[in-house]
């Protein structure tokens, strides 16, 4: 444990992944999952390309992840905005519509992995899943 609290400092601290999930939609347990599944693979693709140094510390710290919900579309087309701002990954999941949503609609917006520090101020208002 050591060993990981030394690598979190010398790349500039701990770092996450955030899944925000609508809570509007009344999805079920298991379509959350397979969406937050998406949403996780979607940022960790993306990071390959554009975030690299912190998608492989974040890979040594264990691939740490909260799930987190926000009450509507609005709210969370501002959060994808505000993350983008500051340059964080943030990945949309649109539903194929083939099951409890129309097609097109989104569902979890995923965020990072980047360090908790610039994490924590975009999702400290919202409530865990």
């Amino acid at each position: 444990m050591n060993f990981l609290k030394t690598l979190a400092s010398s790349v500039g601290g701990p770092m996450k992944m955030v899944l925000v999930v609508r809570s509007d939609l009344g999805l079920s347990k298991g379509k959350i999952a397979s969406q937050c599944a998406h949403a996780a693979i979607m940022c960790y693709i993306r990071s390959t390309n554009v975030n690299e140094a912190k998608l492989q510390n974040w890979l040594l710290q264990g691939q740490p992840k909260i799930v987190v919900k926000i009450e509507n579309l609005s709210e969370f087309e501002k959060l994808a905005a505000l993350a983008r701002q500051k340059s964080v990954v943030a990945e949309i999941v649109r539903d194929a519509g083939r099951t409890q949503v129309q097609s097109g609609t989104e569902t979890v917006l995923g965020l990072g992995p980047d360090v908790s520090e610039l994490m924590d101020p975009l999702v400290e208002h919202l409530k865990l899943l």
